[in-house]
């Protein structure tokens, strides 16, 4: 079985907003499932009951974020370097720029033959 991707977002940081400020749905906020905190806001989390149980999810790794992958890394996940992106980027931006002036040139070299042709 295929193991779901983890989420970017701290354990810890949600352990944490979870058992100091869950009954507000802090921890909910944090990972993006803004809806549910705001019920939990509400509701005061359940009671306690709501939170309590999101305490434990977070604590055995199975809470997961809006998107649905696993909080279980217990710092966040470092964003990788871009520079291969922009290096992909750069690349089709140097073809766009090949396009367009052979198109700048295709153009040019029909207004030629058109004012050619008229006069």
């Amino acid at each position: 079985m295929k193991m779901p991707q983890a989420s970017p977002k701290s354990r810890l940081a949600a352990a944490l907003l979870c058992l100091l400020l869950g009954v507000f749905g802090a921890h909910r906020f944090y990972v993006g499932k803004h809806g549910t905190a705001l019920l939990m806001l509400f509701t005061l989390g359940g009671l306690g009951i709501w939170s309590t149980v999101d305490l434990i999810f977070i604590a055995i790794g199975s809470f997961r974020d809006a998107e649905g992958r696993e909080v279980r890394n217990w710092t966040e996940t470092e964003v990788q370097p871009a520079s291969g992106r922009v290096a992909q980027v750069r690349g089709r931006l140097d073809r766009i720029e090949a396009q367009l002036t052979d198109l700048q040139s295709t153009v040019i070299d029909m207004a030629e033959k058109f004012d050619r042709r008229l006069g």
